[in-house]
């Protein structure tokens, strides 16, 4: 008897902590599932264009680039030319010196020779004289050039446009640069710093208040390929200072370049 008491004291848990487990997974497939959806519906076509824009702005880097490196050899063959030139010269006034102190060692019968290499010698001078003119015009326009194209190509002037979603609400531009944002609102941008956005009473708080307060305000982030860090950091305080009129809503466009932000569409 006791034998079958201790027998039925083991209870085994093995299927309900195997339900638990496989419960737990399926949960976790169905939020990545919706988060990679929700990822993949922020994509637009607008994005799109934005990025090709850029992969045709590089590809033009590149290529003048190329440009650069060609101009810089031209450049090198033409002072080696000029460097030729006087060279030639030095060679042809020695050759000169030389002749005059021949023509007193070998008398009348070797001048006759001579005197039609040094005529020789100052055509080919004279010759070498016209080139230099143009060879150094040549430089300094290589020189002009070259320092046009180290200067680079000017960014192009990113015009933010509406679309999707954004044709219904009010928005509020802010940038997010390196150390930095720039709030886009009234006559002149305001930049506040990226430690100053979590200031409490400071410029970007105040900012979410008024903008959640604001019928259909939201604040649009433009974020700069080297803006990252200071999108997330703004974004954070966003999405936990709760103001006088609750939380204010937020979005972001991603600005692939550093050229000049152009706003005027939604100014009109």
């Amino acid at each position: 008897m006791a034998r079958r008491k201790n027998e039925g004291e083991g209870i085994s848990l093995f299927p309900f902590m195997s339900i638990l487990v496989c419960l737990i997974g399926s949960l976790t497939l169905m939020i990545a599932i919706q988060l990679g959806g929700q990822v993949s519906s922020e994509q637009s076509q607008e994005d799109l264009e934005r990025y090709q824009k850029y992969t045709e702005v590089k590809a033009l880097l590149e290529h003048d680039q190329a440009e650069l490196e060609s101009l810089k050899k031209l450049l090198a063959a033409a002072e080696k030319a000029r460097e030729d030139v006087r060279l030639a010269a030095e060679e042809a006034a020695a050759l000169e010196k030389r002749q005059k102190a021949e023509l007193e060692r070998v008398g009348a019968a070797g001048q006759e020779k001579l005197l039609a290499e040094s005529a020789r010698l100052r055509r080919r001078l004279a010759e070498l004289e016209g080139e230099a003119p143009k060879l150094q015009k040549t430089v300094e326009e290589l020189q002009k050039e070259i320092q046009r194209r180290k200067a680079g190509p000017e960014e192009a002037v990113v015009q933010v446009r509406p679309g999707g979603s954004g044709l219904d609400i009010v928005p509020t531009f802010v940038e997010c640069a390196a150390t930095s944002v720039v709030i886009h609102e009234g006559k002149e941008p305001q930049r506040i710093r990226s430690a100053d956005l979590n200031k409490e009473g400071g410029d970007f708080r105040k900012l979410l208040d008024r903008v959640a307060g604001t019928p259909k305000g939201q604040i649009i982030f433009l974020v700069r390929p080297d803006g990252v860090g200071t999108y997330n950091l703004a974004r954070d305080v966003a999405r936990t200072h709760y103001g006088p009129n609750g939380y204010c809503k937020t979005g972001k466009l991603p600005i692939p370049t550093q050229g000049k932000i152009d706003l005027s569409i939604f100014r009109r």
